[in-house]
């Protein structure tokens, strides 16, 4: 009797599986990158797309849509971290780059692009996976710094609208603070939009009054 073989798929099967998925492979050394794909197959990563240095990078993202970018290359070029701290402000994702080669004020700009890790000389394969799991963890609590400073600014901003507002009723209706803020807040919840939302269109509407 025969067995069938089983097609057993490395993701699930390799207890070292990084849950982080697709991974852009991006290189100028091919030779260095090969040993990294390898590295990644074996971890059980999905490599989604494999494209030399030179491509429009934004573009590739979009297109196969990774969840974090790895880059392998001698040493990166201004344009470069250029491209990559755009790529931090408007698709933010873990990036990682394997160099040959660093020098301290280039590392300030690497910072600077957004990069999560940046590794520099032998390429250990063993590392790699745990090398991954840094950059990713550092990516998300620097993620939700960044999620913090955008709440409180937005926090800021919307006491800023409620308060003008208040003084905009108060001074129309002959109010004092308090009834000012609590018919703000009835008539948020009967249009049912948040405090700020109402008197940032108080705001508005009062601009355009006043405008001879």
């Amino acid at each position: 009797m025969s067995l069938a073989k089983k097609n057993i798929n490395p993701s699930i099967s390799n207890p070292l599986v990084n849950s982080m998925g697709n991974v852009l492979l991006i290189d100028d050394l091919q030779n260095r990158s090969s040993i990294i794909k390898k590295s990644l197959l074996e971890f059980g990563y999905n490599i989604s797309g494999h494209i030399p240095l030179n491509v429009e990078i934004m573009g590739q993202i979009n297109l196969f849509n990774p969840d974090m970018l790895i880059l392998v290359t001698e040493l990166p070029s201004s344009n470069l971290l250029k491209t990559l701290a755009e790529i931090n402000k408007l698709l933010p994702l873990p990036i990682i780059i394997f160099a040959e080669n660093d020098s301290p004020n280039l590392i300030k700009d690497v910072i600077k692009s957004g990069v999560s890790a940046y590794v520099v000389s032998e390429i250990i394969p063993q590392r790699i996976n745990s090398i991954i799991s840094v950059a990713n963890e550092r990516f998300k609590a620097e993620q939700a710094l960044k999620n913090e400073l955008r709440q409180a600014q937005n926090q800021l901003e919307s006491r800023k609208y409620i308060e003008k507002a208040k003084g905009i009723v108060m001074e129309q209706k002959q109010l004092n603070e308090q009834q000012s803020y609590n018919l703000l807040r009835k008539m948020a919840m009967d249009q049912s939009n948040t405090l700020a939302e109402v008197a940032k269109n108080i705001i508005d509407v009062h601009k355009f009054l006043s405008i001879n």
